[in-house]
């Protein structure tokens, strides 16, 4: 049987290959599409998601989320603008373009916003709800405050996020550094979500020879993921080499692999997981080691299966060749 999933998103490269994912593989019934700012703002990520959306023939309810973290920009200082982009042989490659380089959606946002969508269909479903997010929090965070009894209404939570031995924006990783107090408040809730950090996505990564056999599946789907791969294996080659050459990263796309495979994630451990707010710490995940400490609050993957998660990838994206 099919699980049901929201997937909540801050749709740049990597999200949208993680959608694609999502959307083709046999184990998921995606049920909605949440998104917030975080990659790229608010408007394109709900519009790229359109766009990918549109693209596959897939009409799922997409839902705009928050606009800004929490609190974050209420501080001058920790309102800071990071653009991960190179410039090689005199042309800008970023990592996430503002808009994807699709046709204009065939679809259009529903019309309420994706808190209340959350607060409708945890509250109304007969079955539980999964839901996977591959952007900063904003959303859930929210949710679980102004409804703290709807955390017993999700079946599971997976998490694009953190990292305790590898970071990309000072200590900390880009999603909870996006929106530290966000992560804080879900690790607070009373779930106990599985944590797919930096230390699993980098053992994740796709090399160009590979990236060649997804584009020889001869589909849209794969050829578009190609493209997308390509340009972050640019940046990763020119900016931030991976321990093998010519690779790329596909973060938020082991966040949904590993939900459809949780033999994906190596050396996953229970741990209490904190946040920190300010300075280089901003989005820092330390794990509490105390003998008296708290009650662990996630499921914490140290490391990946790289050839599980490739196999997986490509088989699941050869499943497209009817989307041309």
């Amino acid at each position: 049987m099919k699980k049901k999933v929201i997937l909540d998103v801050d749709t740049g490269s990597d999200d949208a290959i993680a959608i694609m994912l999502a959307l083709l593989s046999p184990g998921i019934d995606v049920q909605a599409i949440c998104t917030c700012s975080g990659n790229v703002d608010i408007s394109h990520t709900t519009d790229n998601t359109l766009r990918i959306l549109s693209r596959m023939g897939r009409n799922i309810p997409v839902y705009r989320g928050l606009p800004a973290p929490l609190v974050k920009k209420l501080y001058k200082e920790r309102n800071v603008i990071k653009k991960l982009e190179v410039v090689i042989e005199g042309k800008t490659v970023k990592m996430h373009d503002d808009q994807l380089n699709l046709p204009e959606p065939g679809f259009k946002e529903e019309d309420i916003p994706a808190i209340f969508y959350y607060k409708e269909v945890l509250s109304n479903s007969k079955v539980p709800i999964n839901i996977i997010t591959t952007g900063p929090l904003s959303n859930l965070a929210t949710v679980f405050s102004l409804w703290p009894e709807l955390v017993n209404r999700i079946g599971s939570l997976t998490i694009m996020g953190g990292g305790h031995g590898l970071y990309n924006n000072n200590y900390g990783e880009g999603n909870f550094w996006h929106d530290p107090e966000a992560a804080q408040v879900v690790l607070n809730s009373g779930i106990v979500p599985t944590i797919v950090p930096l230390d699993a996505t980098h053992q994740s990564i796709i090399t160009i020879d590979e990236i060649d056999m997804l584009r020889n599946q001869n589909n849209f789907c794969s050829e578009f993921a190609a493209g997308l791969l390509e340009q972050r294996m640019k940046l990763h080659t020119a900016n931030q080499p991976l321990h093998l050459p010519d690779s790329a990263t596909l973060h938020d796309v082991v966040a949904v692999a590993a939900f459809l495979d949780p033999k994906v994630l190596v050396g996953v451990k229970d741990v209490r997981c904190i946040i920190g707010f300010t300075g280089s710490a901003e989005g820092h995940c330390s794990f509490d080691r105390r003998e008296s400490k708290g009650k662990n609050n996630c499921r914490f993957a140290m490391s990946a299966d790289r050839e599980r998660f490739v196999r997986l990838f490509l088989e699941t994206f050869a499943l497209a060749k009817d989307i041309q």
